[in-house]
């Protein structure tokens, strides 16, 4: 992902920006499952968008995003916001990539959050075709669209077109911090009814055996592969295959973020660790030009 400017306060309020982590670190310290980066893996690379919330701080939101943004392919563009003031000066969205609206948080808690006014008007480009990543805070998907909807007044058709909302749960369990995607949604316009949105839940966690449970129905499996654009049994197939791909990296230790970044962009080269490909074409995202080198995102 290649960035047309620079982010500001992208960390928030620190003295100091923490150490990124890659999404391997996040696996092993148990926050999502390879098999759900895996889904987030497929979406991204198709340019989908994503709203990731806790109602605590320090949760792990914008830790979590940014190592999900290594997953959009190389040349998608980000573009970062500013909040108060922001001008929205994008680049032109093109039918090769992705460009993704990049929000620290859409919060009023510090003027360099989205809020309001500008708010509204990032999810109008959203629906004008462009991708979004930013965080919030709420405890559930369903306080995520409350704030969307009733407190910053944004139409249903507009956060419609919000592909994933993921809530993170923050607790403590003998002695330890315990961080984990507690439920993922699917977000989708309703063809039915132009104004309004489809929304099924298609990961979440168990806290009684700490275990993930991801596309377990073949609802939601038919409603994601219809976005993807996808067979069901073949998106089911490529969702194994990068799974595996995820578990392979843990196995091999490989999880420092610019190690994890290359592993994955050899992926989608068709390029395994051996050197030997991984997968067959058929389960590649679309095929998108190379474009020139620019600042990098967080991340990437």
């Amino acid at each position: 992902m290649r960035a047309v400017n620079q982010p500001v306060s992208w960390w928030g309020w620190h003295w100091s920006p923490p150490v990124p982590l890659s999404i391997i670190e996040i696996i092993n310290r148990g926050s999502m499952s390879p098999r759900l980066a895996a889904l987030f893996w497929l979406g991204l690379q198709r340019g989908a968008s994503l709203m990731i919330a806790a109602d605590a701080p320090t949760a792990g939101k914008t830790a979590i995003l940014t190592a999900l943004l290594a997953f959009a392919p190389a040349q998608s563009v980000a573009y970062f916001t500013r909040g108060l003031g922001e001008s929205f000066d994008l680049p032109p969205l093109n039918d090769s990539y992705s460009t993704y609206i990049l929000v620290n948080e859409m919060t009023d808690h510090l003027p360099v959050y989205t809020w309001g006014q500008y708010a509204r008007r990032t999810f109008e480009l959203l629906a004008q075709g462009y991708s979004l990543g930013t965080t919030t805070h709420a405890d559930t998907v369903a306080g995520v669209l409350n704030i969307l909807e009733n407190d910053l007044r944004i139409p249903r058709h507009h956060i419609a077109h919000l592909t994933f909302v993921a809530t993170i749960y923050l607790g403590h369990r003998n002695g330890r911090v315990l961080r984990r995607m507690n439920e993922v949604a699917f977000l989708q316009p309703d063809g039915a009814a132009a104004s309004d949105l489809r929304l099924s839940t298609i990961a979440t966690w168990d806290p009684q055996d700490d275990s993930f449970r991801v596309l377990e129905s073949p609802e939601q499996v038919a409603a994601l592969a219809a976005w993807a654009g996808m067979p069901a049994d073949a998106l089911l197939a490529e969702l194994a295959r990068r799974e595996e791909f995820l578990r392979q990296l843990q196995r091999e230790g490989v999880r420092d973020r610019r190690a994890v970044q290359e592993a994955v962009f050899s992926y989608e080269q068709g390029i395994s660790l051996e050197g030997r490909p991984p997968h067959p074409a058929s389960g590649r995202s679309r095929g998108r030009p190379a474009s020139r080198r620019r600042p990098s995102a967080p991340g990437r």
